[in-house]
């Protein structure tokens, strides 16, 4: 691996959100340990499973509608694969989790090749109707500090942009030089709130500009 790839995978692996990546095409996915250390295990539990890997672990009532919403996403009939469901934690006990992604690279016919997404963690009861308020917990929590007000590099953890005023944010500059050794806080653009979660865009970009 070379040092330019060493270097933005260690960046991804310290986001504060729960990331995974699937390469449909060789049915592997890539996350980072917040993904499988959040439910309790171990990440080497799951290097070598694939999708079914963590699917497996979805509350058996649960396990046809998510797999129902991917199903969409694959057919092509949406770009967006949004779902919430319980999982089960390496304790035994169920947590709900809120799941988006969308499809991040497409083959010459237009049908998805990788899917991009990121995963809140609801808490052991329905939390139906305060999704904002879990979303929102995880916003808050990206980025601080314990010494107080520092300066951050903020990466998208969706689509791996990087903030460069309050609200400008831009590609990844092909020389990682300029973030080697700086603080790096994780976030979502405000394009990709907008994309993974339609529903709840409106609310949760407000409450993070008054809180600017």
């Amino acid at each position: 691996m070379n040092d330019y790839k060493k270097a933005w995978e260690d960046i991804l692996q310290r986001s504060d959100f729960a990331w995974w990546e699937w390469d449909i095409s060789t049915n592997t996915v890539r996350f980072n340990d917040l993904k499988a250390s959040m439910l309790g295990f171990d990440p080497e539990d799951f290097y070598s499973g694939g999708y079914r890997a963590f699917t497996d672990l979805v509350h058996p009532d649960d396990h046809e509608k998510t797999m129902e919403a991917m199903r969409l996403v694959l057919s092509g009939k949406t770009n967006l694969y949004q779902i919430d469901y319980r999982i089960r934690t390496a304790a035994g006990n169920y947590v709900w989790f809120m799941d988006r992604g969308i499809i991040i690279k497409k083959d010459d016919h237009g049908q998805p090749l990788k899917i991009r997404g990121v995963v809140v963690d609801l808490g052991r009861e329905s939390q139906r109707g305060t999704d904002i308020d879990a979303l929102m917990s995880v916003f808050y929590r990206s980025g601080t500090s314990a010494e107080g007000k520092v300066s951050f590099i903020t990466v998208c953890s969706v689509c791996k942009k990087i903030k460069k005023k309050d609200t400008d944010w831009v590609d990844l500059p092909s020389d990682l030089s300029a973030l080697i050794g700086e603080r790096i806080s994780h976030g979502i653009c405000p394009a990709c709130v907008k994309k993974l979660y339609p529903d709840l865009a409106e609310q949760v970009l407000g409450r993070i500009k008054e809180n600017q």
